[in-house]
């Protein structure tokens, strides 16, 4: 598969688009816009035993949500009572771990994350290594290591751990290693500053998670070809500090604008629209509701020759190839029911439920396959971060 990232300017708004084999999958802001990832000191405002959870205030504009049940003995306490529990009028030390969508409140959580090239801290007290890790006998040496460390370590902020990344295999022990006690020292002096900060206040600004998402992507070889176009200089140059410049273009046509270049517009047109049509005459339906979010798979005017249900199955692998694309480029999350045409065949049902698995395993975020109800519904679950989009964002 070939892929390129295009950054540039979209209305007035540096936005990055990723297409794969020419089709758009991703569009995001790349001004980082979410809170997500940044840290804050925070008041507890009220808590409600009935869901085992707390409300703080961030200065984020709205209260956030805060799991009692999650972060039970994780909490990092800035001021606070003689009791263990916590109570109204603490303050504790929280990272934004979800964006507010529509009615739902942003999360926050103790658990904090500090992500590296090629390790993330993670305020658990466990030491996890990505699945794609490959050498087996290198990552129980490396986990032994963090473990060593940190059990050496006497860190303000209590249980530390850490999750060694895909791009970790490409790197040297020593390399991982001191990676890791950078970012632990850059948590402790967030500490350190929250301790002395006002409350309400953001101690630490999240790089924008595109650079991240960049890195991951030529650390990890997903493509068989990738490359980057640009027509920003200072983008470029930026990129070219951490990035490998064989992955880089910058374009510097002023008669055609990049996105021009690349039917930007029109992607984005086609793929936000309620009803999708297919290349084999289905179409794809897309109902977003406030509890879930509904896609419909129609046969519309591809019925035709003997074998129907040949051409229902068809018409179901294209839109689950389309389907788990428009997750991803509208950012859908929660709860998602597909109807698909319904097939007859046990072996059709089979290879139209692993051809999805297969697409959905493309996306950035965790998407779980659930189960395909008895009334043929296929549920799925996307873990939720920043809000969906539309296309209004993009005008």
């Amino acid at each position: 598969m070939t892929a390129k990232y295009i950054i540039t300017e979209f209305n007035n708004r540096k936005t990055g688009f990723l297409l794969e084999d020419g089709k758009l999958v991703r569009a995001c802001f790349l001004s980082n816009e979410s809170n997500v990832g940044n840290i804050y000191t925070a008041k507890v405002m009220n808590i409600v035993p009935s869901i085992n959870a707390a409300f703080i205030d961030a200065g984020t504009g709205d209260q956030l949500y805060y799991s009692l049940t999650d972060n039970d003995g994780m909490h990092i306490f800035l001021k606070h009572g003689n009791t263990n529990k916590l109570c109204v009028g603490d303050e504790i030390l929280v990272q934004i771990s979800m964006d507010p969508i529509k009615t739902k409140k942003g999360v926050a959580t103790s658990i904090i994350d500090m992500k590296g090239k090629n390790i993330i801290l993670r305020r658990n007290g466990s030491i996890g290594v990505s699945k794609k890790f490959t050498d087996q006998d290198r990552k129980k040496l490396l986990k032994n290591k963090l473990q060593k460390l940190i059990s050496e370590e006497d860190s303000s902020l209590g249980k530390v751990g850490a999750v060694i990344r895909t791009a970790g295999n490409d790197a040297t022990d020593e390399e991982v290693v001191d990676e890791f006690k950078q970012l632990l020292s850059r948590a402790e002096g967030i500490y350190n500053s929250a301790i002395n900060s006002v409350v309400k206040k953001c101690i630490y600004k999240a790089p924008d998670g595109f650079y991240d998402e960049l890195e991951e992507i030529t650390a990890r070889g997903k493509y068989e070809e990738f490359g980057i176009v640009t027509d920003s200089s200072f983008e470029y140059d930026h990129l070219a500090e951490i990035i490998d410049k064989k992955y880089l273009e910058l374009y510097s046509d002023d008669n055609l604008k990049l996105y021009k270049l690349y039917s930007i517009e029109d992607k984005l047109k086609k793929c936000f629209n309620r009803t999708i049509y297919l290349k084999s005459g289905g179409s794809i339906v897309v109902e977003p509701t406030e509890a879930l979010t509904v896609i419909d798979v129609n046969t519309g005017k591809a019925i035709k020759g003997k074998n129907v249900q040949k051409t229902f199955l068809k018409i179901n692998l294209e839109a689950a190839t389309e389907i788990a694309r428009i997750l991803r480029l509208r950012n859908m999350s929660g709860i998602i029911i597909i109807d698909f045409i319904n097939l007859k065949s046990s072996e059709d049902i089979k290879e139209l439920i692993n051809h999805l698995k297969v697409e959905l395993s493309k996306d950035e975020k965790r998407v779980t396959y659930v189960d395909m109800t008895s009334l043929g519904l296929v549920e799925l679950t996307r873990v939720k971060g920043e809000r969906p989009l539309t296309l209004s964002d993009f005008e």
